[in-house]
């Protein structure tokens, strides 16, 4: 399957807008789509609840990289960010199968995991956590998540030639996030989405790369990926976070020391050739 054209969806958020010069950088002819048109003068502006503009836009693509979402369940009441995450996701979906685009990237979360808007405190099934751990989300952000890689297997079952990948982002750095990282850092931690995402990061140049790699790995079927870097933000050992915030009775694997992540991003490496770069305050690795 030969990528050439491709719709970029949330083209003027965070890691949309990286993504589509990433692309461009490669070569890629790329469509920019998104509510709004700040980033790109040839943005598409649609909105992805309504299927026909989604059809319309995706039309005559051979590839599409969903990011358009509400990115947390913060801003917003709870219908409207699971409504929003999980009908752009369908309609995305059903555009392709209706137009026979065999090619969807769409961002997932770590938060499909449960633990970063949790009601409930619990702990992890084992650590380091891979793409086989159970999603165990109960916040409405998570469960859209979590919907949305439903969505992507029950697709695969309707058109199998289909090549679907969800990315289970982290919390994404850019130069604004890095500022509160590093005062972060050293400090209290707190029982806050940073919490919940067990101290994890990916710089969003490394989101954008991880995107255009999952467009290029075009086997059928479904994949999940854990796109974070390999160790966490924080000063102390992650054991010792792990035994403050996650106290209980699980597995913890022998090779996790130091400040290694509690979440295991080596199924991105081994499949999509992807490896963070970047470090928390975005030097290189």
């Amino acid at each position: 399957m030969t990528i050439r054209k491709a719709l970029v969806s949330g083209a003027d958020g965070k890691i949309g807008r990286v993504t589509v010069s990433e692309l461009i950088d490669h070569g890629y002819d790329v469509t920019p789509a998104d509510k709004q048109g700040t980033q790109h003068l040839d943005t598409q502006l649609v909105d992805f609840e309504d299927l026909g503009q989604v059809i319309g836009v995706m039309r005559g693509h051979d590839a599409v990289i969903h990011l358009a979402a509400i990115p947390s369940p913060s801003a917003h009441t709870a219908e409207v960010v699971f409504r929003n995450n999980v009908i752009s996701t369908f309609n995305v979906l059903e555009a392709a199968a209706i137009l026979a685009i065999k090619h969807v990237v769409l961002a997932s979360s770590i938060s499909a995991l449960g633990y970063a808007f949790r009601y409930r405190h619990f702990v992890p099934v084992y650590v380091p956590i891979d793409e086989a751990h159970p999603m165990l989300s109960q916040d409405c952000y998570g469960l859209s998540k979590m919907v949305g890689e439903t969505l992507a297997e029950g697709y695969l079952r309707r058109m199998p030639e289909m090549s679907l990948t969800s990315l289970r982002f982290t919390t994404v750095v850019d130069d604004e996030a890095q500022g509160w990282l590093k005062a972060a850092r050293g400090g209290p931690t707190r029982d806050d989405e940073l919490y919940g995402a067990f101290w994890t990061f990916v710089d969003v140049r490394d989101a954008a790369s991880a995107c255009r790699l999952a467009l290029e790995y075009t086997r059928p079927g479904h994949e999940a990926y854990n796109i974070c870097a390999p160790s966490t933000y924080r000063e102390e050992d992650t054991r010792d976070l792990l035994a403050r915030h996650f106290s209980g009775d699980y597995p913890v694997a022998g090779e996790l020391q130091g400040r290694a992540s509690p979440v295991d991003p080596g199924k991105a490496e081994r499949l999509l050739g992807w490896k963070a770069r970047y470090d928390w305050d975005r030097s290189a690795l």
